[in-house]
């Protein structure tokens, strides 16, 4: 079996800013439209866990500030600073360790001598020196997204990759990282307990049974996560005799893994 089935590769998040549209966290209308923009780029999942935040055409995301706004009122309408996650990931597993990761009084009076331009969506150097940072703190081993997180040491963009026959998620194979960049995906693995056996994803395992009953056809029925999206992608071009066979037998492997 191909190697591209068994490992999902976790796409950047690009998004697209119109120009006639105003974006931020300060009204009602940048809000919107700010929330509209990330759960496009998306695809309506959360950008940390990878579940569906839109259910049933409701949006229930959250715009999320990676460094904490509280920090200056200068990261409130910081649009690259922000993303969109479910109520779950940012209320709990981002606030786990929020007061350690205080910025100094002298790192944020550096960072407000920058001028704000009126749209603020590409990261200025002010602002990627200060992720830059921020991430250096124990407890701030976070992929801030949507623009993702350099290692410092490789400088390679620190990514995620499903294991298919593992259910697991792990540090891209794609990138040939340091053992401490390793380790800061690991930490946000962690974080985020997208491998912890009561918060894991079943999503692929109802997917795989769903096609095997419907021998090989897909149903109609709504997966609430992106790993299903990817793995379908994966299976463009199959008959559907492949795709049942493809299935049956990660099926078994999967049912087995969650089981022990």
């Amino acid at each position: 079996m191909h190697r591209e089935l068994l490992v999902l590769q976790i796409p950047k998040f690009k998004v697209n800013f119109a120009k006639d549209k105003v974006y931020g966290y300060s009204s009602e209308e940048k809000k919107r439209n700010l929330k509209e923009a990330l759960v496009e780029a998306s695809n309506g999942y959360c950008m940390y866990c990878y579940r569906r935040i839109v259910l049933d055409r409701q949006n229930n995301g959250h715009l999320e500030h990676g460094i904490e706004k509280d920090n200056t009122k200068k990261l409130l309408d910081c649009v690259p600073n922000i993303s969109i996650a479910c109520a779950s990931c940012n209320t709990s597993r981002k606030k786990q360790g929020e007061k350690k990761r205080k910025i100094s009084k002298e790192l944020i009076d550096e960072f407000k001598k920058n001028e704000c331009i009126d749209r603020c969506e590409k990261p200025c150097e002010a602002y990627e020196e200060l992720k830059a940072k921020y991430i250096e703190n124990d407890d701030s081993k976070i992929i801030l997204q949507p623009l993702g997180v350099k290692g410092k040491d490789t400088g390679e963009m620190l990514e995620l990759e499903y294991d298919v026959l593992e259910a697991e998620f792990k540090p891209s194979r794609s990138h040939r990282y340091s053992c401490n960049e390793e380790q800061f995906i690991k930490t946000h693995i962690a974080r985020f307990k997208l491998n912890d056996k009561q918060q894991k994803t079943e999503q692929l395992i109802k997917f795989l049974r769903d096609t095997i009953e419907n021998e090989g056809n897909y149903t109609n029925m709504e997966y609430n996560n992106m790993i299903v999206e990817l793995f379908v992608k994966q299976l463009e071009g199959k008959s559907k005799e492949e795709i049942l066979k493809i299935c049956s037998v990660i099926y078994e492997y999967e049912v087995v893994k969650f089981n022990t």
